[in-house]
């Protein structure tokens, strides 16, 4: 009984030595998470922030998004809170290629050539990888 054990042990360490270490990396991706700051031409417009989120809203079903927010900035005493853009986006995704496919999409294109980029003043983006 104790010659199957051992064996049986042996087998499975055998096998696992036949997968490559990168494979339990991809199986543990990275999530990306992309923030977008929005300075409008307007700055402190309410009803130009409002268009702005209701028009970046058509993207919150684009394939590739596990989560998406978008909302305007609150205002803060704090002198370490940048608190001077007008919009903010964030959304995360599955990795870095789910993130390239939202960019490339042609929805997100459009919408961000065509109906946000004539309301932009200044546009500041940060992209990171998550654990």
């Amino acid at each position: 009984m104790k010659k199957t054990t051992i064996f049986g042990l042996i087998v499975v360490f055998l096998i696992s030595l036949s997968f490559p270490i990168s494979s339990y990396a991809e199986v543990k991706q990275q999530t990306v998470t992309h923030v977008v700051l929005v300075w409008l031409k307007k700055p402190g417009n309410k009803a130009m922030r409002q268009q702005f989120i209701s028009i970046s809203k058509r993207l919150d079903d684009l394939p590739g998004i596990l989560h998406r927010h978008v909302g305007e900035v609150m205002a803060s005493e704090r002198q370490v809170v940048d608190d001077t853009f007008d919009v903010a986006v964030t959304a995360t995704f599955k990795n870095k290629k789910a993130l390239q496919a939202y960019l490339d999409h042609p929805r997100h294109k459009e919408i961000i050539h065509q109906k946000l980029k004539p309301m932009i003043n200044r546009v500041v983006i940060y992209d990171f990888a998550g654990q």
